[in-house]
């Protein structure tokens, strides 16, 4: 792929216009609120809240909005969280080409990001195919991270995908199955073809992603499940994912790293972060006991807790 990382990078905002490019350290805090920049010829959105160390927040997907981290488990109260909209995705607009959207682009993108902000070392956080980004990133870009923190990622699938159809069915007896069930069989056979079919299959099927969907898991439902969905990621994804392999660069990432996975995820599960924490020199893992692939939602006060003495250890 070109060599993003010297793309030029043009505010389009007024306030960007003013932010200083010379590297700062990651206390320094970018200005608070909605932004909008040019980054490798892309219109790329990001959110900054918080107090803290900066950190670098990148959401999952592909395709799926970034205000899906939602309050971010409220752990904005010790860093300032940098929230990125990855290109084509959210409020960012989309990539030149539909086959720019794989981990090395998405990867780029976080580091211009980065470079524009003049933030030397951020933490960097992932959830889910965001935490796919993070690993490339940690990478590609070794001295541009002080941590990693992954939520409910992997760095490959191949054999420990398993059999989603098996690991759904514990849900049969809820009132909303079949239609959920429906849904999640037309996504994973690449059943739709408009942004609003996916983003219609997404509100149904989004149930399965939690151990237990509660009254807690039901109000953040409710509160995101009318996002957009941009369905040219996805597309790029099916046929990135059954090669990615991301198992071999795991022994390159030198800073610590907090490898998060809940129990019950069906999709990333806690064999694949085995594999992380294993092959990562300074990882360790937490697994949460009530959670699927949401932990951040379903054991909010755990991850606020773990998070923060992560971050704040030396």
């Amino acid at each position: 792929m070109a060599n993003n990382t010297k793309a030029v990078v043009k505010s389009i905002s007024a306030i960007n216009n003013a932010t200083e490019t010379s590297d700062r350290d990651n206390t320094s805090r970018p200005g608070f609120g909605e932004h909008d920049i040019m980054l490798n010829d892309i219109k790329i959105h990001y959110t900054v809240r918080g107090k803290g160390p900066v950190l670098l927040a990148i959401s999952g997907g592909p395709g799926f909005d970034a205000r899906l981290w939602d309050d971010f488990g409220s752990i904005d109260d010790f860093t300032n969280i940098v929230a990125m909209h990855p290109r084509g995705s959210g409020l960012s607009g989309p990539a030149p080409q539909d086959t720019d959207y794989t981990l090395p682009h998405y990867a780029a993108d976080v580091e211009t990001l980065r470079a524009y902000l003049g933030i030397a070392k951020p933490i960097v956080m992932g959830w889910s195919h965001g935490g796919m980004i993070a690993l490339q990133f940690a990478f590609t870009y070794p001295d541009s991270l002080s941590k990693l923190i992954l939520i409910d990622t992997s760095a490959y699938f191949g054999e420990f995908m398993g059999d989603v159809d098996k690991a759904v069915q514990a849900f049969r007896d809820k009132p909303w199955f079949e239609k959920s069930y429906a849904a999640l069989k037309k996504d994973m056979a690449g059943d739709y073809r408009t942004d609003d079919d996916m983003k219609a299959l997404w509100a149904e099927e989004m149930k399965f992603y939690f151990h237990d969907f509660n009254d807690r898991a039901m109000a953040f439902h409710e509160r995101t499940k009318d996002y957009p969905v941009s369905i040219a990621p996805l597309k790029c994804w099916e046929k990135e994912m059954p090669v990615m392999d991301l198992r071999p660069h795991l022994k390159d990432i030198k800073v610590p790293t907090l490898v998060i996975v809940g129990r019950h995820d069906f999709i990333t599960t806690v064999p694949m972060a085995e594999v992380l924490a294993g092959n990562i020199r300074a990882a360790r893992l937490e697994i949460f006991e009530k959670s699927g692939h949401c932990a951040i939602v379903e054991e909010q006060e755990k991850f606020y807790c773990i998070t923060k003495k992560f971050i704040n250890d030396g």
